[in-house]
């Protein structure tokens, strides 16, 4: 209250005392080494059958409390520092992990800054420091793949509800002020080669400028976000300029509609095909199976000698 009422501006913007919340349950979730252990195993568990190359330190609970964590070390480069040939593909291996944590596992790594995150002399990229993590609900992860199909047809009158389902903009808002200003800030993001080429960190920026006149606020789950793809588009974007983060991650996308059975992306799917006037697209379906034909590729390069390994350990270990 004493900081909404020192920067009234910044009250209307964001909900202060979410995001104070979420800040201090991060925090003292990190002093918690028996909690950060669990992360852990449980972030290891969920890679280990579909991104096998991805190397997740072994914890050793015998040794562990809630002050003390001890854990595998494991050899390597920071990635953002490897000049090693395959650190694009590291790094598509990376953005398919975290749109996995996000998208199906609702369960999201809120720290990924470059030292926690190694190429191991075998080629694998390996995550390390589960103290800071992050959940969101099936409504958000939903929300965002919805969104997203939604803005590949320029649908800014659907987005605007999408805005409202993933906490931008309280319910029972009028949203015929917001819906100009919205296609204003997508139209110049879409300009230059469509949805695949937004560049995520300006878009956000752009975002964040509404909130000073508009009632729409960044919620403390999306601050997160910004910050973790942040780190993944800084370290890309100094091997190939012209990445762009949502064009690495549509393969995953077109994964996730062509496989998970939920009513809402069945029908995620169809609008992806048909758009908001109905009509079949058959370069939209050439489209997304091309994609998702990349994302097997993506999702099986930059294995290192992870074909060998057994849950994520090598065999014999």
């Amino acid at each position: 209250k004493a900081i909404g009422d020192l920067f009234p501006n910044l009250k209307k913007r964001v909900d202060i005392v979410a995001l104070l919340d979420e800040w201090a349950a991060r925090f003292f979730e990190e002093l918690d080494y028996v909690k950060e252990m669990n992360h852990t195993k449980r972030f290891a568990a969920s890679m280990a059958e579909e991104l096998p190359q991805i190397l997740v330190p072994e914890s050793y609970e015998e040794y562990t409390s809630r002050r003390v964590l001890v854990s595998e070390w494991i050899e390597g480069e920071k990635l953002a520092q490897s000049t090693a040939s395959d650190v694009g593909d590291l790094v598509n291996l990376g953005v398919i992990c975290y749109l996995k944590q996000l998208l199906e596992m609702g369960f999201f790594h809120a720290d990924p800054h470059p030292g926690n995150m190694i190429r191991t002399p075998d080629g694998r990229l390996a995550i390390l420091d589960f103290g800071l993590m992050a959940e969101i609900d099936n409504e958000i992860k939903y929300g965002m793949v919805e969104a997203i199909s939604h803005l590949i047809h320029r649908d800014y009158e659907a987005i605007v509800y999408d805005f409202v389902t993933l906490e931008f903009i309280p319910p029972g808002t009028n949203l015929s002020p917001i819906l100009p200003v919205l296609a204003k800030v997508f139209d110049q993001a879409l300009e230059g080669g469509g949805a695949k080429s937004i560049n995520f960190q300006e878009l956000a920026a752009d975002l964040a400028q509404i909130t000073f006149d508009y009632p729409f606020r960044i919620p403390p789950y999306f601050a997160l976000i910004i910050r973790a793809i942040g780190v993944l588009e800084g370290i890309a974007l100094v091997g190939d300029p012209d990445f762009a983060i949502v064009d690495e991650a549509y393969p995953y996308l077109s994964k996730m509609l062509l496989m998970d059975e939920s009513p809402r992306l069945r029908e995620s799917l169809k609008y992806t095909i048909y758009g908001k006037e109905g009509v079949f697209d058959v370069d939209r379906v050439i489209d997304i199976l091309q994609a998702f034909d990349t994302y097997t590729i993506n999702s099986s390069s930059s294995s290192g000698d992870a074909g060998s390994m057994v849950g994520g350990r090598r065999d014999g270990q």
